[in-house]
């Protein structure tokens, strides 16, 4: 068992032991257990998935982020944690089809604004994924 705590810019969304944490980073899907080499990588959009003992695992829509492995405490750094059932759907539609929108559009664009525009794109088709809605 370690310590793990997920915080967003609002604040804690988890804090507690846990077995087991299971993130998508930038190198691919990771899954932290107890006494883990340290570690600092980038999260990516996707499903955090936490394992306690006992206990049903709990799931979080997450977006870009880091996360800090340090032994015996893991910190889960991101700019968005939220439950799968609060992604809304209509609202990522939206921010995909703006994005995509621009995207069509890359020669007016700087090199900041097609990476942010990119990076809007990412995140609205994977939680529109983790709704279970199909876009790609």
């Amino acid at each position: 068992m370690y310590q793990l705590e997920v915080v967003t810019p609002k604040g804690i969304v988890f804090q507690g032991e846990v077995e087991q944490t299971v993130i998508n980073t930038s190198d691919g899907e990771i899954g932290v257990l107890e006494n883990h080499m340290l570690l600092l990588t980038n999260v990516v959009p996707g499903k955090l998935r936490i394992e306690r003992e006992n206990e049903e695992p709990i799931e979080f829509a997450v977006t870009y982020g880091n996360i800090d492995v340090r032994g015996d405490r893991v910190i889960v750094l991101v700019e968005e944690a939220f439950g799968l059932e609060e992604i809304n759907v209509e609202q990522e539609k939206q921010i995909l089809e703006e994005a995509k929108a621009k995207l069509e559009q890359k020669e007016t664009l700087s090199l900041e604004e097609i990476e942010h525009y990119e990076k809007l794109r990412e995140r609205a088709e994977v939680l529109l994924e983790l709704a279970g809605v199909k876009v790609r």
